[in-house]
């Protein structure tokens, strides 16, 4: 097995984010996918351009303390887009791009681009007290190509776009919806919307396009007639929902067929049945009857909403669906419905992707706001070749992700993915890539005995997140984990516009934005114990895993800062949990006037009867003339670990995935 090194002889090396002061030195390549590089590309760095030389490489100086979008084009090859910023590199290693692979352009070769789940619905018009409305009702399109516009770019590359319509439309009021507990319904400009951004085609084979019955679908097909989108997998009554959509592109006949994968336990149920309206209903046999009755030549999209909520993996209901799908003909099989991504699998060559997460939608649990574009490239009815663009749902805009919200996407999907499938970087993306027998790569990374015992970022290391790692130290143990924050380093704070909806801020806490992004907690003079931390509960966790509360902390003043972990059991309401879920401290730091010092707490997560956790900090003065206080705290990190202590003589241990590294305290013994 051939090991990817990367060797670390730095003590104490922290995630550190080039100051926005300094111009940064950006390099890459551009090649073909064979790595032969391209040398009649141009990369255009937002509105100059720059010719790519005979090696293939381009530089420029990155001075923007936004993001900077990088198009990229060559003749004879797909245009394509990257998106960078300042925290995708780190301080004392070189800022050099992944190579950029570009895709040649070929007779018979279409671009497909897949995105998740989408409405506008509840948060979007009614927010969380204290947010900004984003989308006003008498201004919904205006409003709403204000949330698409920085993702349209790159939906309008595409030969073809497709995204889950997971929402009824309407103008109306509609008074009636199915017994069950979560129902909504978006404004019927969602379907003009959508157009503008880009695509062609909705998947309507899900379990809210019944939510006010027929009254609900008359308007949502009445506002899909009035535009140019074609959609399929809901209708008045069996047939019509079964019926897949046709669309011809460049001269061929391309079949898109939608579905959910249950009915409902409520009357009346959420799927097309005779001449009842509905969904249509993702049944094996169906399935195998609607792709048998597809033109022999056709090329075929099947998409199914099934399997389970914020779950990890795919149920193997939804698995055994989706694959005896591909034995029955379906070329392309794309999941929806857990609203968090899932991985790929390329089964007898052709491409399932399990979850695409959400794209459109107002949830404001942390690992929903992980989301991705799926560009797939056909050669007719082959796979060619597949690339994960990795978004960040921020504040419910979708945007390209970046920094170590992008790490944290990149490493998710390696990790969820089938051990048959190779991954790797183009640029910041993902090719996703049939190892053909192959066992997939880990990265090694040598660390020196004298490194500190704090949890380290794998980025600031140079690994990869598309490779699990394996680490060769001396004489320390070491354990790997998985950060749930994924945004403590606050850098994506502000970008594209976006209003922080994760952390508590108010009058005494805000998101500080410049050349340093923080968290800054103010005790007034005089004044009570001040309490941040994030804004709701994160549903993604481990029951009773070991895990560790970590980053900077910079006081100006004499402070008490406790660090709580809140519970929402089982049946609380949201509300009740906010304001009365059991709280524990897991750890303290009280300290007078210092610059930047680190912190670490271990803790277990809850045992049992828990829903959801969240992380507090109180900051109390502690002085005794109540003068007030400061507390800024950076590179914030919760990590849930995913291995055992791990040491020298633990050589069978497989290599994992991971966002974060610990060195134990103590050598081995």
């Amino acid at each position: 097995m051939k090991l990817a090194l990367v060797t670390l002889a730095v003590a104490g090396l922290a995630l550190s984010n080039i100051a926005v002061a300094s111009p940064v030195d950006v390099r890459g390549r551009i090649v073909d996918e064979a790595g032969v590089a391209i040398a009649g590309a141009i990369v255009a760095v937002g509105n100059v351009s720059h010719d790519v030389g005979a090696d293939g490489e381009f530089n420029f100086a990155l001075d923007s303390p936004t993001t900077i979008s990088l198009r990229v084009a060559a003749p004879g090859y797909y245009t394509f887009l990257h998106t960078l910023h300042r925290s995708d590199f780190v301080m004392g290693r070189p800022a050099v791009v992944p190579d950029i692979e570009l895709v040649e352009k070929k007779s018979g070769r279409t671009l497909m681009v897949f995105a998740g789940d989408a409405m506008l619905s509840r948060r979007y018009f009614e927010p969380r007290a204290g947010e900004p409305t984003l989308v006003r009702r008498a201004s919904v399109l205006g409003d709403g190509k204000q949330l698409l516009m920085h993702v349209q770019p790159y939906i309008e590359l595409a030969d073809v776009a497709s995204v889950n319509m997971e929402t009824q439309l309407s103008n109306e009021m509609l008074t009636n919806p199915v017994p069950k507990s979560v129902t909504f319904y978006s404004p019927l400009e969602l379907a003009e919307l959508l157009q503008w951004a880009g695509f062609d085609y909705v998947a309507l084979g899900n379990n809210h396009l019944y939510d006010y019955r027929d009254a609900g679908l008359r308007s949502t097909f009445d506002a899909l007639a009035a535009t140019e989108l074609a959609y399929s997998g809901a209708g008045f009554n069996e047939e019509q929902a079964r019926k897949p959509a046709s669309l011809v592109i460049d001269g061929r006949d391309h079949h898109f067929l939608s579905y959910v994968g249950w009915p409902g336990t409520f009357a009346p149920t959420q799927v097309a049945r005779g001449s009842k309206g509905g969904a249509a209903l993702g049944d094996s046999a169906f399935i195998t009857q609607d792709l048998g009755a597809l033109p022999a030549d056709a090329i075929s999209v099947l998409q199914l909403h099934a399997g389970l909520e914020y779950a990890e993996t795919p149920a193997l209901s939804e698995r055994t669906t989706l694959r005896q799908a591909i034995r029955d003909g379906a070329d392309i099989a794309i999941g929806h419905h857990p609203h968090v991504l899932q991985g790929f699998e390329i089964y007898r060559d052709r491409l399932i992707a399990y979850s695409l997460g959400n794209f459109l939608f107002d949830q404001y649990h942390y690992a929903t706001q992980l989301g991705m574009l799926l560009y797939v490239w056909m050669d007719g009815d082959e796979l060619h070749r597949a690339e994960a663009v990795p978004l960040h749902i921020n504040g419910y805009l979708p945007t390209p992700a970046t920094g170590l919200f992008r790490y944290a996407v990149l490493a998710r999907l390696a990790r969820l993915t089938d051990s048959s499938v190779c991954m790797r970087a183009s640029g910041f993306h993902a090719v996703v890539d049939s190892c053909d027998g192959k066992a997939r790569a880990p990265t090694a990374v040598t660390i020196d005995d004298s490194t500190s015992s704090a949890p380290m970022h794998l980025r600031s290391l140079g690994a990869s997140p598309l490779q699990a790692l394996k680490v060769e130290s001396a004489d320390r143990p070491y354990r790997l984990g998985l950060d749930l924050l994924n945004r403590g380093d606050f850098e994506y704070a502000r970008l594209y516009g976006a209003h922080d909806r994760t952390w508590i801020v108010g009058s005494n806490a805000s998101l500080r934005t410049g050349d340093n992004k923080l968290l800054e907690i103010r005790v007034p003079a005089g004044g009570q114990a001040v309490r941040s931390g994030m804004k709701v509960f994160e549903r993604v966790f481990t029951l009773s895993n070991p895990a560790t509360v970590s980053g900077r902390i910079k006081v100006d003043g004499d402070v008490r800062v406790r660090f709580m972990l809140q519970r929402r059991r089982a049946m609380d309401t949201l509300e009740d949990a906010l304001v009365g879920g059991p709280i524990r401290q897991i750890g303290m730091w009280q300290g007078s006037s210092t610059d930047w010092a680190d912190f670490s707490f271990d803790h277990n997560q809850p045992r049992v009867a828990t829903r959801a956790v969240r992380l507090l900090l109180e900051v109390e003065d502690v002085s005794p003339e109540k003068q007030g206080a400061t507390v800024s705290l950076d590179d914030l990190a919760w990590v849930e670990w995913r291995t055992p202590w791990i040491g020298p003589d633990d050589a069978d241990i497989d290599a994992e995935f991971a966002t974060h590294l610990m060195l134990h305290l103590k050598p081995n013994r």
